[in-house]
C-alpha cells in the first residue's frame, strides 16, 4: 500500500471518529446504573392496568409491583411476562400512519375491531387501542387511538400477543378460532 494511500484511511478514521464522538451523547449524562440495565428490563411505570376486548371476551389485568395479576377471568393462569411483552409491543415499536382520518375505518378493520386494548394510568385517562386487520403483506395489524382519527400501522407482534393472552385466559381469540 502506497502512503498517500495509508494516509488517507487514516485521515477517512480520524473524520469517522469524530463524527462518533460529535453525535453520540456523553456518558455522564445517562442516569446511573442506565447502562448496565436493559430496556426490557423496564416495566412501563406509567401504565397500571391493561383490559383486552376480544368478541364477548374480556380479559383484565393489573400491575402489582413489577409483576402483573390477572384479575378477569378469575381463573386464568396468564404469565405476567406475558402482559409485560403486550404493554411492550405496543408501547415500544413505532407505529406508522397510515390514514389522517377515519373516514374509511373499513378499508382497515377498525369499523369493528377484533380487539380493543385499555391501557390505564394512575394519573391519567385510560387510553383505548382498537385493532382492525392485518395489512395487506401481512407483516403489521391496523389500529386507532379512541379520540384520534389517525389510522395507524402496528408490528404483528401485537396481534400475537392478544392471541397468546386471550389462549392463556382459557379461550381463542375471535379471529382465529375455526
Amino acid at each position: 500500500m502506497s502512503w498517500p494511500r495509508a494516509l488517507a484511511y487514516v485521515g477517512a478514521a480520524i473524520v469517522m471518529a469524530l463524527v462518533y464522538f460529535a453525535v453520540s451523547p456523553p456518558a455522564s449524562s445517562l442516569p446511573a446504573g442506565a447502562a448496565s440495565e436493559s430496556a426490557a428490563e423496564q416495566p412501563h411505570p406509567t401504565i397500571d392496568s391493561v383490559r383486552i376486548d376480544a368478541g364477548n371476551r374480556t380479559v383484565r389485568a393489573r400491575r402489582a409491583g413489577e409483576q402483573w395479576e390477572v384479575i378477569e377471568p378469575a381463573a386464568s393462569r396468564v404469565p405476567s411476562d406475558l402482559i409485560s411483552a403486550l404493554v411492550n409491543a405496543v408501547m415500544d415499536a413505532p407505529a406508522q400512519p397510515v390514514a389522517r382520518d377515519s373516514d374509511r375505518l373499513t378499508d382497515f378493520g377498525l369499523d369493528a375491531p377484533s380487539a380493543r386494548l385499555t391501557f390505564g394510568r394512575p394519573d391519567a385517562p385510560a387510553v383505548t387501542l382498537s385493532l382492525g386487520r392485518t395489512n395487506p403483506a401481512e407483516t403489521g395489524i391496523y389500529g386507532r387511538l379512541e379520540g384520534n382519527p389517525q389510522i395507524v400501522l402496528l408490528g404483528l407482534n401485537v396481534q400475537y400477543y392478544v392471541d397468546m393472552v386471550l389462549k392463556q385466559s382459557g379461550g381463542n381469540h375471535p379471529a382465529t378460532a375455526d
